[in-house]
């Protein structure tokens, strides 16, 4: 129940303001934010067994007021004290673990529609003095919004971009993202050879309690789009592959570089390091294994040049081989062959390690000619032997598709590009793979053909698929769509569409059960910066 603390009066609201928190010791989060719906708090990290309180706000410019009872600058609320004021707070009593979780309910309140709302935590172990309070929490903020809906994301991407690599760099207590990096991107989905196609050196961090995008001061060594994010067992991001403006030809043509390089981002001093790869790739696959090395597979190498001018130097370009890399030494090796080259496939850790490693553009060749076309195979990368085993296919042959783990350890597989090589154009049939049978079966179709679609699963079981695009695969039109598949029920639902269209940004369902979609083209055929979050 929200109560008044015997510190707290109406003078309070005369305390001086702060600049910026700079205390947090714990860590808070909420969950929920529908008007007339219930929600929570999670404490975690705080001195066990001491009173705790939860102070909600309208206002994130602080107070001093238990700095002027203490003296300890650490005192220094992060919040406003606007509702504390008045008796809405929480208290309560951490657990032997240091943990809190404090219920309640957002008030029915339409004026409250898209209201910013900011929560901190912190301990009252007493003992006077700077002993008094302790464990003050991470700044949290949230926007009050209505079920299926689409509202702002707290920060937008510092740049636009399309086809960016982005990667968890911290989960909360229910394994979903709290800080996602992300990396790079170009203006488009794809290069044409009458556009230039400059590429971004640029990183940045979304924080999910904050809703801030922090852009980071070091930078790649090479802007890059098509490329991955991989986050290592020590913190630091492997970035890998890509391509990179080139340049324009004799002919007038502009074109883009594959690259054969990575760069791995060190959070300890914010700069980049440029490593050597084996081979030059992009649109390949990048998984974490069970001993912190990481697999990279497949992806195009372009012309014999390494360079894409057009979707045609995409095609009978892909790579068949593989290298891992070592976070040990930050050095590539060869990996084991696939079963056939592969660009734009999916790659997905599956629950018992292996690497699942699915579709993508393929070619046989026929005298010394690639004979290009869209695949239906899975290869299977077994850690514990080291090579590539069958592992059955994906019923429809596709590329640039969604592909996401369920909770039960299947893999859903959503649209993507496909037809024949000479028909080239979206797909709207989705299917499940399942590991114990290595075969697929259907889902619900989308209503139309997408491709660079984003996929989420969510608590309930149900796959929420996210923007994407139509059109073709040389002249994408991006949607602004959002579609929720049940399995179980095996029905689809049309839900609210975004308010810009997104194909080939960020896509991520965060801690607090939010949907999070960043940057991505648009239907202008541009990279956009805008940054999304819907409640369900």
């Amino acid at each position: 129940m929200p109560r008044t603390l015997p510190i707290l009066a109406a003078a309070l609201l005369l305390a001086a303001a702060l600049p910026a928190q700079s205390n947090a010791t714990t860590s808070l989060i909420t969950y929920g934010d529908v008007l007339g719906a219930p929600a929570s708090a999670r404490l975690d990290g705080a001195t066990p067994g001491v009173p705790a309180f939860l102070v909600p706000s309208f206002q994130n410019t602080g107070s001093n007021y238990l700095v002027a009872q203490t003296g300890d600058p650490n005192d220094a609320l992060a919040v406003g004290i606007d509702l504390a004021a008045g008796g809405t707070y929480f208290s309560g009593v951490t657990d032997a673990a240091g943990s809190w979780t404090v219920p309640f309910a957002i008030p029915a309140n339409p004026t409250l529609l898209d209201r910013d709302v900011f929560f901190q935590a912190l301990t009252r172990p007493g003992g006077g003095g700077a002993a008094e309070y302790d464990d003050f929490s991470n700044l949290r903020w949230l926007n009050l919004n209505q079920h299926d809906r689409w509202q702002g994301a707290g920060s937008d991407l510092p740049l636009a971009s399309a086809l960016v690599a982005s990667a968890v760099l911290e989960r909360g207590p229910n394994g979903r993202p709290l800080r996602i990096f992300s990396c790079g991107g170009g203006p488009a989905l794809v290069t044409a050879p009458t556009v230039p196609y400059p590429c971004s050196d640029q990183a940045w961090i979304y924080d999910a309690r904050t809703g801030q995008t922090t852009l980071l001061p070091g930078r790649m060594a090479t802007g890059r789009a098509f490329h991955t994010a991989t986050v290592l067992d020590d913190g630091r991001v492997l970035v890998t592959g890509g391509v990179t403006y080139g340049g324009q030809k004799a002919n007038g043509n502009y074109f883009t570089r594959i690259l054969n390089d990575a760069e791995i981002w060190d959070p300890a001093t914010g700069q980049f390091t440029v490593v050597p790869m084996l081979e030059y790739r992009a649109g390949h696959t990048a998984n974490k294994l069970p001993d912190g090395r990481v697999l990279i597979a497949g992806g195009t190498k372009g012309n014999g040049a390494h360079e894409l001018t057009d979707v045609s130097d995409l095609l009978g370009t892909s790579n068949k081989n593989t290298e891992i890399f070592d976070p040990a030494t930050d050095t590539f090796s060869q990996g084991p062959w696939l079963s056939e080259p592969k660009a734009g496939h999916g790659g997905v850790t599956l629950q018992d390690g292996r690497i699942w490693l699915a579709g993508g553009i393929t070619h046989t060749t026929v005298f010394g000619i690639p004979i290009p076309d869209f695949s239906t195979k899975v290869d299977i990368y077994d850690p514990a032997t080291g090579a590539i085993v069958n592992g059955g296919n994906i019923g429809n042959p596709r590329a640039l598709f969604g592909a996401e783990l369920l909770a039960d350890g299947r893999v859903a597989v959503i649209a993507g590009a496909g037809g024949d090589i000479f028909n080239i154009g979206p797909i709207s049939a989705c299917q499940i793979w399942d590991p114990n049978t290595n075969s697929s079966t259907a889902l619900p179709a989308l209503p139309t053909g997408i491709a660079y679609a984003g996929v989420a699963q969510l608590d309930s079981g149900a796959i929420l698929v996210v923007g994407g695009a139509g059109g073709t695969l040389d002249d994408p039109i991006p949607v602004n769509s959002l579609y929720e598949i049940d399995p179980a029920a095996g029905t689809l639902s049309t839900l609210a569409p975004m308010a810009v269209d997104h194909a080939g940004g960020v896509v991520a369902l965060l801690e607090d059960g939010t949907l999070y979609v960043g940057g991505g083209e648009s239907n202008a055929g541009v990279a956009v910066a805008t940054a999304e979050s819907y409640s369900r």
